[in-house]
């Protein structure tokens, strides 16, 4: 039940999730070995997980706000839970065996980042559910799928293997092993 303001948000919302999925796919098919096969390093099966968890919570709760008389509370609750369990588990995935506190901050600062944001979505989810026609959790909830967005791109661009500098570069989980590869390179 959200009203026809918002639509053309959940409009744009649905199409960039789907074809942000869509990229997603390509660039995973190009070396799946490197980023979800079991031979892949667990930071990069985690990230493309992470990705994926938040493309399709973005992409869900935006194709739910554009049917009409739905109450998309239910929609947003099935969704931030599976986000708050995939997030959870793939931190206790990270964590094991336990690393150096470098690696802790790495491997688990964006996830305690997306865990917040579910867990804020669950509570907007809950409010919707006995509130479906607030404009204000409406926009909330717009606004924070801008927040998931950018965490699973943020993640999608990890996984792709960029080279950054500074603070960003060593905040990226897969620092340890891009560093390998460089060296390895340097060495030939």
């Amino acid at each position: 039940m959200v009203h026809d303001i918002f639509i053309n948000y959940f409009i744009a919302t649905a199409s960039a999730g789907a074809a942000l999925i869509g990229l997603l796919f390509v660039s995973v098919s190009i070396a799946p070995h490197r980023t979800v096969q079991a031979s892949a390093p667990i930071e990069a099966r985690v990230m493309s997980s992470s990705a994926f968890t938040a493309l399709l919570n973005g992409f869900f709760i935006s194709l739910a706000a554009i049917m009409p008389h739905w109450n998309i509370g239910w929609v947003v609750l099935i969704v931030s839970l599976m986000g708050i369990t995939n997030t959870l588990s793939q931190s206790w995935l990270m964590l094991r065996p336990w690393p150096t506190w470098q690696n802790v901050i790495r491997r688990v600062w964006l996830n305690a980042v997306s865990l917040g944001l579910y867990l804020y979505e669950l509570v907007t989810a809950l409010q919707i559910i006995f509130s479906p026609t607030s404009d204000v959790l409406i926009f909330n909830l717009g606004t924070l799928l801008m927040y998931i967005y950018a965490i699973a791109l943020l993640r999608a661009w990890e996984l792709l293997g960029v080279q950054r500098s500074g603070l960003m570069s060593w905040l990226n989980p897969l620092y340890d092993i891009n560093a390998s590869e460089l060296k390895k390179k340097k060495a030939q």
